[in-house]
């Protein structure tokens, strides 16, 4: 254990603190506290030992001593390496704790002795390398070397190149180099390894002859090295608005402290710095290189020309490294020695701004294309990544950063980029036609949230493209997705766009856009726009003997009758609709009628009615797997509860409703879920529950720009309107705001307590 070692522990146990409150306390990884303390790690640094010196309280005395030792061991100030074979930035390495912990473990144990790290151009992987280094001086005694391979470097001649850095005598041959390094362990960092990959096959060779030598490689390609250890290198998080310190995340702290170091007084507003992070897609050196134009432009300038103009990161000064000199550069090579099939591939992922899907990527590239192997070797070029977050899905996806897709589209012709899009949309339309056998599953649910950027790319071309047939189609695929997210305001903006473009959609295709606009537009209390929606489709349902678009159409006008308490006509409606879903063959839409005639019954206070139609409903979207559907029915059996006065069965069915909606986060049908479980508390006596959950209903309602349905507010409205006369006005107004302000999920955690 070093000296460094034994202080930390001796400190964190007198603390009484495991390594992993240490770290929580710290905001370190606890794999950091593990290295130092097990003497893998000798030295800290500064920001990492006095982040720790903090956290266990230390005196001023114990401080000083700690941090002295954090600085590492006096033994490579001897004569013959007094200074440093590896360079020193004279800037701060943001945020990379964790990668240098892991790196170095791994080359300080005995197995791993080719370690790579591997992503695109500007990521950062020589700055991390350089710090890996410089943690391993002391543990290699100061046998560690850095070797810069330049572009024009001759493969032939890396061993030789090699040879001289570290000083091994003669041609540099594998004999020499294990009778240099006999009995003492040697790292040398090569960067960038990219420019040499044709010597990888002589650099196994040394390493397999020479067991002390240990290689640590930055490479924007993958070795493909039996026994590499690789750590693909990924951009710097990205800070958001939500985020109270927002400041502190790790791209918006680079660029705050390179943009300061040129102005200190600068004026730099949350939002302009977390766009200018995203927009670069945390790049660490597209970050700096933003940064050194503060002082040119103003910032609301310069993140705006970031939109369209990678020209501006470029270095105005000299600079040390001629590959930084501009991400034009950067991305440049990346791309250029791609063969001709992996430029395509490249070209189309670079539409798909939430993902390329595999089945996406297959469907618009060439027939009999290996498309894995294509994509594999966009993954090694770091051009590419794979969607962590599709590993156990059906399809897996790759994402690509946004300062490549930009790139990319610059360099892709107006040809070219016509041809994509329009197999974009035909894939889409597609995939819309398939996914809709699955209406109102989770599968269902899950493929288009995944694809949800995907496809308002799709919807943006359509429009542009002033295609009303596409446009229609693709908004009839998705509204059903919108309502259930509450995405009510953006789906009737599509659908109206659509609509009222010129040449119409066929008929077909407008009548499913009139039956989602209609919903979406009663779930937003413009039974106006529901009504003409409903009067239009069943004109066009009648032009066509359409008996499911005619279902729709009483659908829509039910629902507007029973808004207008009118549930006498509702119960006419959609009777006569639930009669006309019984001839055709779609389960769903049979349950949804079932549920339908449920609530008219519901509207006229005939609950044995209700519970019937409702139950059957139930038991049909049970069968079919729809989730949502399934918690919409407890949540009004629950209301027939409530209108019986069975207060015990209602809480058990809207507690029940409430949860599913909190597990698939639909703000619908959670927002059902508090108002009526606040009836229950208000029908228990409980008055001021009842007010906040109130109060955090409305929020959320507010958030997606809903209404709650005039149904549900009659049943509940009764109950709650006694709560508010038994608390007063005052009271009543005062829980109502302190609902408001709950988070979500304290008020979910209130209402199911």
């Amino acid at each position: 254990m070093s000296p460094l070692g034994r202080l930390l522990r001796r400190h964190r146990e007198q603390a009484r603190l495991t390594q992993e409150e240490l770290a929580d306390r710290a905001g370190v990884s606890a794999r950091t506290i593990s290295d130092i303390e097990r003497g893998v790690r000798a030295r800290a640094y500064a920001d990492t030992a006095t982040r720790l010196s903090v956290a266990l309280g230390l005196t001023d005395t114990d401080r000083a001593t700690f941090l002295d030792a954090a600085r590492g061991p006096n033994s490579l100030v001897g004569a013959d390496y007094r200074v440093s074979r590896v360079p020193r930035p004279i800037t701060s390495l943001i945020d990379r704790e964790r990668e240098v912990s892991e790196l170095v473990t791994a080359l300080d144990a005995d197995e791993r002795r080719l370690v790579s790290i591997t992503g695109l151009g500007g990521v950062g992987k020589t700055r991390l390398a350089l710090a890996v280094a410089t943690e391993l001086e002391a543990p290699f005694e100061g046998r560690v070397y850095h070797l810069p391979i330049p572009p024009t470097q001759d493969p032939g001649l890396l061993i030789a190149a090699l040879a001289r850095c570290i000083g091994v005598p003669e041609r540099g041959s594998p004999a020499a180099f294990a009778e240099h390094l006999a009995g003492r362990r040697t790292l040398v960092v090569l960067d960038p390894l990219e420019h040499v990959l044709p010597a990888i096959a002589d650099l196994e060779t040394l390493l397999m002859t020479v067991p002390e030598l240990r290689i640590l490689a930055a490479s924007r390609e993958r070795l493909h090295v039996a026994g590499e250890y690789e750590l693909a290198l990924e951009p710097l998080p990205l800070p958001t608005a939500s985020q109270p310190e927002w400041f502190r995340v790790p791209a918006a702290a680079l660029f705050l402290e390179r943009a300061q170091a040129l102005r200190p007084n600068l004026n730099l507003s949350p939002e302009i710095v977390i766009d200018i992070c995203r927009r670069v897609s945390g790049l660490p050196l597209a970050l700096e290189l933003v940064a050194a134009r503060v002082g040119h432009l103003p910032l609301t300038a310069l993140r705006d020309r970031l939109a369209t103009n990678l020209d501006d990161l470029t270095y105005s000064r000299r600079d040390s490294s001629e590959r930084h000199r501009s991400m034009q550069r950067t991305l440049a090579w990346s791309t250029e020695s791609l063969n001709a099939d992996e430029a395509l591939l490249l070209r189309v992922a670079a539409l798909f701004p939430g993902g390329l899907r595999l089945d996406a990527g297959q469907a618009m590239s060439e027939p009999g294309l290996d498309i894995i192997a294509v994509i594999s070797a966009l993954v090694d070029k770091s051009l590419l990544f794979l969607d962590r977050s599709s590993e156990d899905a059906t399809v897996p996806r790759w994402q690509m950063l946004d300062v490549v897709r930009q790139f990319v589209q610059a360099r892709s012709g107006p040809g070219v980029q016509s041809r994509l899009r329009t197999a974009f949309l035909q894939f889409y339309l597609r995939l819309l036609a398939e996914l809709a056998k699955d209406v109102g599953r989770e599968e269902w649910y899950s493929a288009l949230a995944a694809e949800d950027a995907n496809l308002k790319m799709a919807l943006a071309w359509a429009a542009d493209d002033g295609d009303a047939e596409i446009l229609l189609r693709l908004c009839g695929g998705v509204w059903q997705f919108w309502q259930a997210r509450g995405e009510l305001t953006e789906g009737r903006r599509w659908l109206d766009t659509g609509l009222s473009l010129r040449p119409s959609a066929s008929d077909a295709t407008t009548m499913t856009a009139l039956w989602g606009i209609g919903w979406l537009a009663y779930h937003q209390a413009d039974e106006a726009a529901t009504e003409e929606a409903a009067i239009q489709l069943a004109n066009l349902a009648k032009r066509h003997q359409d008996d499911r678009a005619h279902r729709n159409a009483l659908t829509l006008r039910g629902m507007v009758a029973i808004s207008r308490d009118d549930g006498g006509q509702a119960v006419n409606l959609l009777q006569n609709a639930l009669s006309l879903a019984r001839q055709g063959s779609e389960r769903w839409l049979l349950a949804t009628s079932q549920l339908n005639l449920g609530l008219a019954h519901l509207c006229i206070g005939d609950t044995d009615s209700a519970r019937a139609a409702i139950g059957d409903a139930l038991q049909a979207y049970e069968e079919i797997g729809d989730q949502r559907f399934h918690a919409r029915c407890l949540g009004y059996l629950g209301h027939a509860a409530l209108i019986d006065r069975d207060t015990n069965r209602a809480s058990a069915l809207l507690r029940s409703s409430l949860t599913t909606f909190r597990h698939l986060a639909e703000s619908g049908g959670t927002a059902e879920g508090l108002i009526g479980l606040a009836a229950v508390q208000a029908l228990h006596g409980n008055a001021t529950r009842a007010a906040m959950l109130a109060g955090a209903a409305e929020r959320l309602r507010n958030s997606y720009a809903g209404r709650q349905l005039p149904l549900d507010e009659r049943v509940s409205g009764r109950y709650l309107a006694v709560a508010e006369d038994l608390l007063g006005p005052q009271e009543w107004s005062q829980g109502w705001a302190k609902g408001r302000e709950l988070p979500l999920d304290s008020a979910i955690e209130l209402a199911l307590d």
